[in-house]
């Protein structure tokens, strides 16, 4: 039995490992190619909203997270646990929003709308917390290697697509490719997991939606 779960989890940490460089990899041509396309300033205003994601990810769902991996009350009760990452970061994403459109915003253009957008986005991310708390529990390391995966070639695939055709139409879009990207990433990543997670679902009687635990 421990034999099979070091080797589990030697595997899956060498997926987490494969899918972080792929990712950073990714990244940084995805970078080089819309260089080509957009100003420094519509960059610079791709970073707020980059820090402004990673702000309401991080407050919602890091410490949960941790908390999740000792729990040791079935796969259910972890995945009912997890809801409370959108419960805690939907208020807090909406209200930081409120609070970027309220001050003084970079004179980029769909600034505004990028923010709103990132918004919606990261409580759709959250919305897949549970099926990383399942996988995570479940040691489905190659479930979680596939959603990221599948996750971030649609943002990238969304993001390039909306530069080159905005280039084409010569239109101003400002930063409303990223925003487009980051919901395609969230829509992928919950998509991914409620996919992928269905056949064990129905095989371990567990629920991706809330569910009263028995005694």
């Amino acid at each position: 039995m421990s034999n099979t779960v070091l080797s589990a989890s030697a595997k899956g940490a060498t997926f987490l490992i494969l899918l972080q460089i792929g990712s950073r990899a990714l990244t940084f041509g995805v970078n080089q190619f819309i260089l080509r396309y957009l100003s420094p300033e519509i960059l610079g205003g791709a970073v707020q909203l980059e820090l402004f994601s990673i702000t309401v990810l991080y407050f919602a769902r890091e410490s949960l997270r941790v908390a999740l991996q000792r729990q040791q009350d079935g796969v259910q009760a972890v995945i009912n646990l997890a809801y409370l990452a959108v419960l805690l970061g939907a208020p807090l994403s909406f209200f930081l929003a409120f609070l970027y459109l309220r001050s003084e915003l970079p004179n980029i253009v769909y600034f505004a709308d990028a923010i709103k957008v990132y918004a919606v986005a990261s409580v759709i991310e959250l919305l897949s917390e549970p099926g990383f708390a399942a996988a995570s529990q479940k040691m489905l390391y190659k479930v979680r290697a596939s959603a990221e995966g599948f996750a971030a070639l649609a943002r990238t695939a969304v993001t390039c697509g909306s530069v080159i055709l905005a280039h084409r139409a010569g239109t101003d879009v400002g930063v409303m490719p990223f925003a487009n990207g980051q919901l395609a990433f969230a829509m992928g990543l919950l998509v991914s997991y409620l996919y992928l997670l269905q056949p064990t679902d129905t095989e371990k009687r567990f629920s991706l939606l809330p569910k009263k635990m028995q005694n």
